[in-house]
Formats: C-alpha cells, sequence, structure tokens
C-alpha cells in the first residue's frame, strides 16, 4: 500500500472526518498525492522515508493528555526570560500551559482554502497538510499586544508521529517575539511533522526563532507567512539533528513597505539530508526581502536549499538580496544550492549568489602558522561561517542550545570559548 493510500486511511480510522479543515486537506492530498523526486521543487528531498512511518496516527498516552511529566531524559529545558511558554507534549497541548497572557487569544481554527494545484507559484503545503489531518490539538493564537511567546514541541514516544498544527496572527502594530523549539524524538521510523500558518496585520513585527534539534528520524516543516502593510517579519531557522528534514517555507509580502530578514542555517553529517525550500512572493510595492543561507554537509551527507522569489508587476520598487553558502566536509557530501528570481516589473533592485566550496586552504595555513592544530583551524573557520546566522538569535539561552545542537554534529567541534557560552543560562 503507498503511503498517500495508507496516510489517509488511518486519518479516516481515526473518526475525526467531520472537522471541516481536516476535509479539506484530506480532499487535496487525494488529488493532489504526495510529492515525488521528480518534480523539480522536491528533487533534493529524501521522500521514500515517508514509506518507512511506523504510523501516522499521533500517539495516545498519559504523557500527551497532560496528566504526565516527560521522561527525566527529556526535561524540559529552563524557561526562558520574559517569554510565556506554552508546552505541547506529544501533540498535546499541556493542561498546565494554557494561553493565560492578557496579550494571548486562542480563537476557533478559521478555514484557509488549500493552495490550487494549477498554480505554479503558489506554496505547495502537502506535507503541512499531514500535520493539519493528525495534529491532536491545533492551536490558533492571536497576540494582540507586545508579547514574547515560547513554544516547545516535544516528542517523548520512540518510532511515533508528533505534529504540530500552529496559526499566529499579530495584530496592527504589535510587536511580539516567537521561539518555536522542536526537541526529542528517537527511534528508527518516527515522524515529526508541522505546519505553521502566520497572519502579520498593518505595521506588525515578529521576530521568529525556529529550532529543530530533535533526534525525529524524519522531520517535515512546512510554513506560510503573510506579511501586510508596513509590516515586518524576522526569521531565523535552524534545523539539524534529523535523519532526513525538509523545510517548505512561503512568505507574501502582500502590503506596501512589507519586509522579511529570512535567516536559515543547516548542518547535517553521516548520511542526513537536509533539505530547505523558500519561496518568497513581493506583491506589494516597495517591499524588501533578505535571505540568507548558510550549510554544512559533512561525510556522506546532503545540504539543499532552493530558494525562489517572485516579484510581480504590482511590487515595483522592491529590493532583494539573496546569498546562499554551502561548505563541503567530506568526500562523499553533497551542497546543493539554487538561488532563483523571477521579476515582472522594471523597477526593483535584486541581487543574487550562491558559492559552495570547500575550507579555504590559504586561511587554513594562516591559522595554523600562528599555533592552531588542524582540527582547531577547521573548526574555527567553520564557526565563523555559521556565526551570520547564530549572531541574529537574540535570546543568549536559546542561542547556546542552537549552538550546542549545531556543534555536535560538526565533526571537528569548536572549543568552548567559541560558542556564546560566556553569558550565563538561567
Amino acid at each position: 500500500m503507498s503511503a498517500l493510500n495508507r496516510l489517509l486511511d488511518e486519518f479516516a480510522s481515526r473518526g475525526a472526518t467531520s472537522d471541516r479543515g481536516r476535509q479539506e486537506a484530506a480532499q487535496t492530498l487525494r488529488a493532489r498525492g504526495l510529492p515525488e523526486r521528480r518534480e523539480e521543487n522536491w528533487r533534493y528531498a529524501n521522500l521514500r522515508a515517508i514509506d518507512n512511518v511506523a504510523t501516522f496516527l499521533p500517539p495516545v498516552s498519559g504523557t500527551a493528555q497532560g496528566s504526565g511529566s516527560p521522561p527525566p531524559h527529556l526535561a524540559l529545558p529552563p524557561p526562558l526570560p520574559g517569554f510565556e511558554r506554552l508546552v505541547l507534549v506529544d501533540g498535546v497541548l499541556r493542561a498546565d500551559s494554557a494561553p493565560s497572557h492578557p496579550a494571548l487569544v486562542r480563537m476557533a481554527k478559521a478555514a484557509r482554502a488549500p493552495a490550487s494545484a494549477s498554480t505554479d507559484f503558489a506554496i505547495d503545503n502537502r506535507l503541512g497538510l499531514i500535520a493539519t489531518l493528525f495534529a491532536p490539538s491545533p492551536l490558533t493564537l492571536r497576540v494582540t499586544a507586545a508579547l514574547n511567546l515560547e513554544i516547545l514541541v516535544l516528542s517523548t514516544l520512540p518510532d511515533s508521529a508528533n505534529y504540530l498544527h500552529l496559526t499566529v496572527q499579530i495584530a496592527p502594530g504589535v510587536s511580539c517575539q516567537l521561539v518555536e523549539r522542536h526537541l526529542g524524538g528517537s527511534g528508527a521510523h518516527g515522524l515529526g511533522c508541522s505546519h505553521v500558518e502566520l497572519d502579520l496585520a498593518a505595521d506588525a513585527s515578529l521576530i521568529h526563532h525556529r529550532l529543530f534539534a530533535g533526534s525525529q528520524p524524519l522531520q517535515f516543516d512546512t510554513l506560510e507567512a503573510r506579511v501586510a502593510q508596513q509590516a515586518r517579519y524576522q526569521l531565523h531557522y535552524i534545523a539539524v539533528g534529523s535523519d532526513t528534514s525538509r523545510s517548505t517555507a512561503c512568505v507574501r509580502l502582500e502590503g506596501r513597505g512589507a519586509a522579511l530578514d529570512w535567516r536559515a542555517l543547516g548542518v547535517a553529517h553521516a548520511k542526513q539530508v537536509n533539505d530547505t525550500m523558500l519561496t518568497v512572493r513581493h506583491e506589494g510595492r516597495d517591499t524588501r526581502s533578505v535571505q540568507t543561507f548558510r550549510g554544512i554537509a559533512g561525510d556522506q551527507a546532503r545540504v539543499a536549499c532552493n530558494a525562489i522569489t517572485r516579484v510581480s508587476d504590482s511590487g515595483a520598487g522592491s529590493n532583494v538580496t539573496q546569498s546562499l553558502r554551502g561548505l563541503i566536509d567530506g568526500k562523499g557530501a553533497e551542497v546543493d544550492l539554487r538561488p532563483q528570481l523571477i521579476i515582472d516589473t522594471d523597477d526593483v533592485q535584486a541581487r543574487h549568489g550562491a558559492t559552495t566550496g570547500q575550507l579555504d586552504e590559504n586561511l587554513m595555513f594562516y591559522l595554523q602558522a600562528r599555533g592552531l592544530d588542524v582540527p582547531e583551524a577547521r573548526a574555527l573557520l567553520k564557526w565563523a561561517f555559521l556565526g551570520e546566522v547564530f549572531t541574529s538569535i537574540a535570546p543568549s539561552a536559546l542561542r547556546r542550545a542552537a549552538e550546542l545542537a549545531a556543534a555536535a554534529r560538526l565533526a571537528d567541534a569548536p572549543a568552548a570559548e567559541l560558542l556564546h557560552a560566556t553569558e550565563s543560562v538561567p
């Protein structure tokens, strides 16, 4: 039985087919099917891993239903100072972490039409629709005043499926900082799947940190963001740890003066596959986007980033900068970078570039001449390569967690003094 038929059968068996949003997701998947390698935007993803998922059904456990605590080896990290915290364990919001801050309102999920199969530039959210089908505790949140919010997504059971379906609406003129951390996961056939939808109203501001640092063997992530007039969206995405990971993101700059600052980092080793797909649509006048990707592939791993930006004829005055860089750190490693610009107006400023290579031998020689041995020099150069993404992470405890997770996947681990470890962690 194909993976698609199996997941649709499992969805039907859970008795939740009366939900309109889930029904529409199932219909879309049935009509369009799951992605395939022959499709251009999926050529670098390890889609065969879907067939190895033990079950798509989310687990039912005492911990998931909020009546227990995570096992000791998966203890929650300390809360970030100044942040409200929500915790989902095995896909279910813990009863003791329901939204209570006056600036945070939990709302009923508003149905959103699936992307059109006939529109070649629409968000391909098919993997995200799996989370729509199975997420036990979908969250729709509205932020009405300045707020720092941390969401922990914890998987505790081996070979299980863990889901997040999150919608966040930022009210006009409101500033928010959102930290999203995906932790845990084990076994050989587990699945982590998330679908995040963001709406930034006029003059809103969102700084969004996303850290995928669990050991879930298969991680699918889909993000859709709509940015209105003069709104600003800053996204930091860090993915390490999974055997196979795929991030699919689409950001629509809909209003005049809307802005995006996207920074992503992928580190893979052994035979891991880390694939990132970003689509940015400049639809409003004078919109701006800066897109930065840094990836390191070690051993026989593959790291890929495909960044497509389209400036529509309504996006005159837009400014686009793409910078994709990859580092090959193994004889069998592969890095694939594809910056793409589609411009439908003459009034635009656009710069893009992609470089892939190995560590600079001249810099290696320079560092060794000043007393560093080979592993120290390699670690220093790798850390400098990744630093452009790390330095933009503001909460020091989160930055340290991200750095430690990435360092654990490097063949030459950096010395402690290279990490952001000088600041105390609460």
